[in-house]
C-alpha cells in the first residue's frame, strides 16, 4: 500500500508544533512540503522534504536536535523508519512539461541533491555545510586550505598524514570535513570516515568491556576505523595521555599508512605541546605535513559574513558585516553564530537589520564587552577555583565537573548555541553536552546551593 506522504507530513507537523518553539516552527518548518516523488527515480524507503528557504534548510541541518525531532515525528506517524532529507528548491524554478519517457529537469536536479545528501550523511558522518566552496580563504588559512585541497584531489599520495592545528573555532573541522566531501565527489567508491578523538575513545572503551563477544566487539571497532580509504580524526588532543587510546591510534595509523590510505588529524594545540604522548606516536603525527590555521584578519571576517549572507539568501549591509567582524574578532564560530542569530531574528520579526538593531539582538551595549564562550568558561573556572584548562579536559574531579556543567549550561542559556556547537567548544560529543545541560537544569529545581551559584555567575557575566 502506497504511503500518503502529504498526510504523514501534516500529522508530523502536528507533533512538531508541540515540541519546537514557534520562532523556529513557523518560519522554517511550516513552509516545508513533501516532494511528490516519481517512484521510478526515487527509492520508496525515504522521505524527501523541500523548502524554498535556503537559510531554513541550513538552520535545521545545523541544529541537529530539531532535525532529529523531524525524523522521529515522521517515523512515529508512518510506523516505520523513513530516512529524511530536506532539500532547498528555489521558488522560481520552473517545472518542465511532464513526459512519461523522462523525468523533468527539476526532478533530475532534486534526485542529484538527494543522492549527495544521502552519501554525505552515510558512513562518513560529514556535515553538509563544511565544504571547500563554503570556506573563506584568507592569509590566515591559505597554506592549510591549499594543502587540504591537494590531499582531497590525490588521497594517500601527498601530504600523508596531514596534521591541521589551530585554536578553537577557526575552521579546522571545516577544512577537515571539506577534504572528505571533495574525496566523495571525486572518488565516490572510496570509504571516508570522520570522527572526533572522544568518539574514538568512547567506542574503544565499549569494545574493551569483558564478555563472550569481546573479541567480536574489538574486531568490529577496528574494522570501523581500518577498513577505510580516508580517516579524518578530529580533536586529537583529547587522546593525549590516554595510553590505550594512543596505542590504538598508533596501530590504526600504521595499518592505514602502510596500505596507502589517507590520514588527516586536527588538534587545537601543536604537536610540540603533547608532553604525555609517546614519542613513537608523535613522530607519526609529524611524518607528513603540519599546517597551522591562524585567526582570520578583519577583511577575511567580513568576507565570511558576506558569504554566509549569499548562501542563506539574506541581504546584509556592509556596515552590519563590518560591525560583526570587529566585534567577534578571534573566533569564526562565534562570528558565524552572531550572524545566524541577527539574520534569523530580523527575518522572523520582519525588521531591517542595522548596526543598532544587531546590537539590540546580540545584547551589546555601546562600550560593553561581549560575552563569549571563552569568557563564560573563564568566569566559571574562577568561580569554582579551577583552571580553564581543567574545564576543557576530561578530568572528573568534583569541582571541575561542577564548573564544566555550569559553563555548559550558561553557554546554552546566554548565547543560545546549538548542542553540537557547544560540543565543539568543550571538545565533547553533543549528546554528552545535552546530558550535562539537562542534568544541571533538573538539579536547579531542588538544589538551593546550585541556584545561588548559577545566579552569582550570571551576575558576574552581566557585569562585564
Amino acid at each position: 500500500m502506497a504511503l500518503d506522504y502529504e498526510k504523514i507530513w501534516e500529522d508530523a507537523k502536528g507533533i512538531l508544533k508541540e515540541q519546537i518553539p514557534a520562532s523556529t516552527f513557523e518560519p522554517w518548518i511550516m513552509p516545508i512540503v513533501p516532494v511528490k516523488c516519481d517512484e521510478e527515480h526515487f527509492k520508496k524507503d525515504c522521505f524527501i522534504l523541500k523548502s524554498d528557504q535556503a537559510f531554513g534548510v541550513n538552520y535545521l541541518y545545523r541544529n541537529q536536535n530539531y532535525f532529529e525531532k523531524i525524523q522521529d515525528a515522521i517515523d512515529n506517524v508512518a510506523g516505520q523508519n523513513l530516512p529524511v532529507s530536506i532539500i532547498f528548491v528555489p521558488s522560481n524554478v520552473k517545472k518542465a512539461p511532464k513526459k512519461k519517457e523522462k523525468p523533468s529537469e527539476q526532478i533530475v536536479l532534486m534526485k542529484e541533491q538527494i543522492d549527495n545528501l544521502k552519501q554525505m550523511h552515510s558512513f562518513c558522518a560529514l556535515n553538509l555545510k563544511y565544504t571547500f566552496e563554503n570556506f573563506v580563504v584568507g592569509e590566515n588559512s591559505l597554506v592549510a586550505y591549499n594543502a587540504a585541497k591537494q590531499v582531497s584531489e590525490a588521497p594517500g599520495q601527498k601530504f600523508n598524514p596531514l596534521f591541521i592545528s589551530g585554536s578553537v573555532g577557526i575552521g579546522k573541522t571545516h577544512l577537515m570535513q571539506a577534504i572528505g566531501h571533495n574525496i566523495l565527489k571525486n572518488f565516490p567508491d572510496l570509504k571516508v570516515k570522520y570522527a572526533k578523538a572522544e568518539e574514538f575513545t568512547n567506542q574503544l572503551i565499549e569494545s574493551c568491556q569483558k564478555g563472550a563477544d569481546s573479541y567480536q566487539k574489538m574486531k568490529k571497532f577496528r574494522d570501523r576505523y581500518r577498513n577505510v580509504d580516508v580517516l579524518l580524526l578530529d580533536d586529537i588532543q583529547f587522546a593525549e595521555g590516554k595510553k590505550r587510546t594512543e596505542e590504538e591510534i598508533f596501530n590504526t595509523f600504521d595499518a592505514l599508512f602502510h596500505a596507502g590510505k589517507q590520514i588527516v588529524f586536527a588538534s587545537d594545540r601543536p604537536i610540540s605541546s603533547f608532553k604525555n604522548t609517546p614519542d613513537r606516536l608523535k613522530s607519526r603525527y609529524e611524518w607528513g605535513l603540519m599546517v597551522d590555521l591562524l585567526v582570520p584578519d578583519f577583511d577575511t571576517r567580513v568576507e565570511i559574513i558576506k558569504k554566509h549572507s549569499v548562501r542563506s539568501n539574506f541581504e546584509i549591509t556592509d556596515e552590519v558585516a563590518e560591525f560583526l567582524a570587529k566585534t567577534y574578532d578571534n573566533n569564526v564560530r562565534e562570528l558565524e553564530g552572531a550572524y545566524n542569530k541577527v539574520s534569523a531574528y530580523a527575518s522572523i520579526k520582519g525588521i531591517e537589520l542595522t548596526v543598532e538593531s544587531a546590537k539590540d539582538i546580540l545584547g551589546l551595549k555601546d562600550g560593553a564587552k561581549k560575552i563569549t564562550p571563552d569568557i563564560i568558561i573563564e568566569k566559571s573556572a574562577e568561580y569554582f577555583n579551577v583552571s580553564k584548562k581543567d574545564i576543557l579536559s576530561t578530568t572528573r574531579a568534583k569541582e571541575v565537573k561542577n564548573a564544566r556543567q555550569a559553563a555548559i549550561y550558561l553557554t546554552r542559556e546566554i548565547l543560545d548555541l546549538s548542542f553540537p556547537s557547544i560540543g565543539e567548544i568543550f571538545n565533547k560529543n553533543h549528546t554528552t553536552i545535552l546530558y550535562s545541560y539537562e542534568k544541571l537544569k533538573k538539579d536547579l529545581a531542588t538544589d538551593k546551593t546550585l541556584q545561588n551559584s548559577i545566579k552569582e555567575l550570571t551576575t558576574l557575566l552581566n557585569q562585564i
